[in-house]
C-alpha cells in the first residue's frame, strides 16, 4: 500500500479538497482506497456525511490512534473501492503525549493487504498527528503539500518541510518525499500571485508538481451535493487537473 498524506500548516489551501479528489480518482479506476481523516474539523468526514454516525458508534480516528482498534474496524464504506475513517472534534482534546510517533504507521502496516493506496488528510497544526502521517508515508509514499500563491505562501510550506526532516530525523527513519502542489491557480495571475510563483519557484525549483490545480466554483458546487469535483464536473478544468496529479503521483510512487 502505498500512503500519502497531504499537509500544510497554513489553512484553507485545498488540503481536503486534494485528498477527496484525490481518493474518489483512485477508487474510480480500481485501486482499493483509504481514506484517513486526521483533522480535528472533520471537513473530509463531513464531505461523506459521516460525522454524527461515527460519533455515535464511536469509529473514528480517536479509535484508531488511542483505542488501538485495526483500521477494519473504524473504517466506513464510503463508496466503491472506497474506505473512510472519520474524524471528529473530538481528537483535538486527546493527549498528544499518549500518541506514539509511529501509531498510524503500524495501523496502516496491520491493513496494506487489503488497500492499495492511502490518503491522509492533514490538521493544519504541527503536532503529532502530522508527524504519525509523515512517518506512515516515509516508506514508499510521499506528503503533497498544497499551497495558495498569496503572500503566505512560504510559511506553512516552510514548516511542513522542515517538519518532515526534523521528524525523520529524530527517529531515524527515512524522510518522505514530498512535493508542492499549486492550488486554487487563477486562468490569469496577478501580481501578487505571479510573485509567490516567482518565490516558490526560487525556493523549491525541483519540488513542484507540473500540475496545478486551477481555480473554479465548480468545486464549490461539488461540496453542496456531497461529490468531488472529478465526479460532479469530470469535464471541468479542476476534474481535469485531479486527474492529471493522480498520474503524476502515481508515476513519482511507481
Amino acid at each position: 500500500m502505498r500512503t500519502i498524506a497531504i499537509s500544510n500548516y497554513k489553512g484553507g489551501v485545498g488540503k481536503t479538497t486534494t485528498a477527496v479528489n484525490l481518493a474518489a480518482i483512485f477508487a474510480a479506476r480500481g485501486l482499493r482506497t483509504l481514506l484517513v481523516d486526521l483533522d480535528p474539523q472533520a471537513s473530509a468526514t463531513d464531505f461523506f456525511g459521516l460525522y454524527d454516525r461515527a460519533v455515535s458508534e464511536r469509529r473514528t480516528s480517536v479509535e484508531l490512534l488511542y483505542g488501538g482498534a485495526p483500521v477494519e474496524e473504524v473504517a466506513y464504506a464510503a463508496g466503491e473501492n472506497l474506505d473512510v475513517v472519520a474524524s471528529t472534534i473530538d481528537l483535538v482534546d486527546q493527549n498528544e503525549m499518549l500518541l506514539r510517533e509511529q501509531r498510524l504507521k503500524f495501523a496502516l502496516d496491520d491493513a496494506s493487504g487489503s488497500y492499495d493506496v492511502c490518503l491522509i488528510d492533514c490538521s493544519p497544526v504541527m503536532r503529532r498527528l502530522a508527524f504519525n502521517a509523515y512517518l506512515a508515508a516515509a516508506e514508499g509514499g510521499m506528503v503533497v503539500i498544497p499551497v495558495k500563491l498569496d503572500s503566505t505562501v512560504m510559511r506553512g510550506t516552510a514548516l511542513t518541510v522542515e517538519a518532515t526532516r526534523s521528524i525523520a530525523d529524530a527517529l531515524r527513519m527515512p524522510t518522505p518525499r514530498w512535493k508542492i502542489l499549486r492550488t486554487c491557480v487563477p486562468g490569469r495571475m496577478t501580481n501578487a500571485e505571479a510573485t509567490g510563483a516567482a518565490v516558490l519557484d526560487g525556493f523549491f525549483p525541483d519540488e513542484q508538481f507540473e500540475t496545478v490545480i486551477h481555480a473554479s466554483s465548480k468545486v464549490c458546487e461539488g461540496s453542496w451535493q456531497w461529490k468531488p469535483v472529478a465526479a460532479f464536473e469530470p469535464g471541468s478544468r479542476p476534474a481535469r487537473d485531479y486527474k492529471a496529479l493522480a498520474d503524476e503521483v502515481c508515476r513519482e510512487l511507481a
